[in-house]
């Protein structure tokens, strides 16, 4: 398996890009609830609306229908005279509820009050298709009642049709036998009690509901607003009040202690690499003198520099580690030959690893160019990572070392393979951590094999600031394969050249 691992550290983003993005999110989520309110409360205004006109049209035909009985139970003294005779004076109901339904539309702008029916016997009462359809609909016994919005003139109203049935007095009229002449001097239908004798058609005009419905929406919608802004600066006051002020004052007294811990681990870690030094330097002067050691002496002698060597490289280590928290490992940038850096990393590691009965073996390609980069961190890269791989790999076993121009233009490999035990693929991203490692070959106790778990941390920040990246490939059982990959023009080329291929993988590098 291979993971890349040269990715860019998470920025910290400042409160105040917290809070643009947070005002942000909230007027998304205030603006999409204020669409949703407003959609509803339309909804239900028209819903309102409906609901009111057809309250009052209903109270309009039942109002009617009262004339229109009045009219009809009267018809008896209407037309009976006082000594008893019977006189028809040409009032019954039909005639009384026109004539009241004609005063009514007179006197109220934009209402209209008729009668309407099927074959009617006056050009006023034929109705129009709205009629018509609700006129069908009584007579097949499904509706007492049809209404809907509609637009007359270019003006909203409510259109309501009512059901009128025949009474008993209703068939002096309209009764049997069919095709006799009435009393009014029409022919009779020869229709009987309860069948449908036609309908109260009412339209009422509903600009008035409309315009009052749209002032409480407008007013709903001025509250609901304010309310949210309300909501908004009371959160963003408790953010700021509970959340960031603290969060703020905690962050700062981190950055102090953080600061003088890595100043602490700075300088305890100088004062113990001077005499780790000198160490190492009196074992080279002992082992150079002229007196003959024993076989046994001299195996002390080597154990002490070899121990004193893996203690400065840790010591080194946590130094890098501290300066680069610190944000002050500053790098200079050179012609670097990478022969010269594997012949220096072999001569710190070689020792080692015999002592260790590893082969170490390297390999530097010819055609490698000088490279733009700093010499010291380009060593630091290489000894860990080799440290590291003769660390891990059991006597007989070996590791190497090769050097080649990558497989990108610009670019050059240092690859580090061993045959140790390997590192479990879920393992492969923490042991790029500080103060992480893989378990030991095996499975005990994962500081078996020593270290302090920085090595990879320096190495993978330390790629990183030159510009390249690393990738490890590992399974368990297989060995290891870190393959490093640097610039030869430095890192501003690396920059450029990462995000031409980026752009070309439809990636944004700065998601990353």
């Amino acid at each position: 398996m291979r993971t890349r691992l040269g990715r860019k550290p998470a920025r910290v983003r400042p409160m105040g890009s917290v809070y643009v993005r947070m005002a942000a999110a909230m007027a998304v989520v205030v603006a999409v609830a204020a669409l949703a309110y407003l959609s509803w409360t339309q909804a239900e205004n028209s819903a309102n609306v409906e609901s009111k006109v057809l309250t009052e049209a209903r109270t309009l035909a039942i109002e009617m229908q009262a004339v229109w009985d009045y009219v009809d139970d009267a018809q008896t003294r209407i037309n009976t005279n006082s000594d008893g005779t019977y006189d028809f004076k040409g009032v019954y109901c039909s005639v009384a509820g026109k004539g009241i339904a004609k005063r009514f539309t007179r006197n109220a702008e934009g209402y209209t009050i008729r009668y309407v029916r099927r074959d009617p016997r006056s050009g006023t009462d034929v109705p129009d298709p709205f009629e018509e359809a609700a006129l069908e609909r009584f007579a097949a016994g499904t509706a007492t009642e049809h209404y809907r919005m509609d637009t007359v003139e270019g003006e909203p109203v409510f259109r309501y049709v009512s059901l009128l049935r025949v009474e008993h007095n209703c068939l002096d009229c309209h009764g049997e036998p069919a095709g006799s002449i009435d009393r009014t001097g029409y022919l009779r239908e020869g229709m009987a009690y309860g069948d449908v004798a036609g309908a109260v058609s009412i339209t009422i005009p509903i600009a008035a509901y409309e315009a009052e419905a749209q002032e409480g929406l407008e007013h709903s919608v001025a509250f609901f607003c304010l309310l949210a802004i309300a909501i908004v600066a009371v959160l963003f006051w408790m953010l700021h009040r509970l959340v960031s002020v603290p969060l703020e004052s905690a962050n700062e007294q981190l950055r102090s202690e953080s600061k003088q811990k890595s100043d602490f681990l700075a300088v305890m870690s100088h004062e113990l690499r001077t005499p780790l030094a000198s160490i190492i330097s009196f074992a080279d002067l002992w082992e150079r003198m002229p007196q003959q050691r024993s076989a046994e002496e001299r195996r002390l002698v080597d154990e002490i520099k070899q121990n004193s060597a893996v203690l400065l490289n840790m010591v080194n280590n946590s130094i890098d580690v501290a300066r680069l928290d610190a944000g002050r490992f500053e790098l200079t940038f050179e012609e670097v030959d990478l022969t010269d850096v594997v012949g220096a990393v072999f001569a710190s590691a070689d020792p080692i690893a015999k002592s260790r009965g590893v082969a170490l073996t390297k390999s530097v390609d010819a055609s490698v160019p000088l490279i733009w980069s700093d010499w010291e961190a380009v060593r630091k890269v290489l000894l860990n990572l080799v440290g590291n791989a003769v660390k891990f790999t059991p006597a007989g076993g070996s590791v190497s070392v090769a050097v080649a121009p990558g497989e990108r233009p610009g670019w050059v490999v240092m690859e580090v393979r061993d045959t140790g035990c390997g590192i479990d693929p879920a393992d492969q991203e923490s042991v790029f951590r500080k103060f992480s490692q893989a378990p030991a070959c095996d499975g005990g106790d994962h500081q078996a094999a020593g270290g302090s778990g920085l090595g990879l941390f320096v190495v993978r920040s330390l790629a990183e600031q030159l510009g390249g990246s690393v990738e490890l490939e590992s399974a368990l059982g297989e060995g290891c394969r870190f393959t490093v990959s640097l610039p030869v023009e430095g890192p501003a080329t690396a920059g450029s050249d990462a995000k031409r291929e980026e752009e070309v993988r439809g990636e944004d590098p700065s998601c990353r």
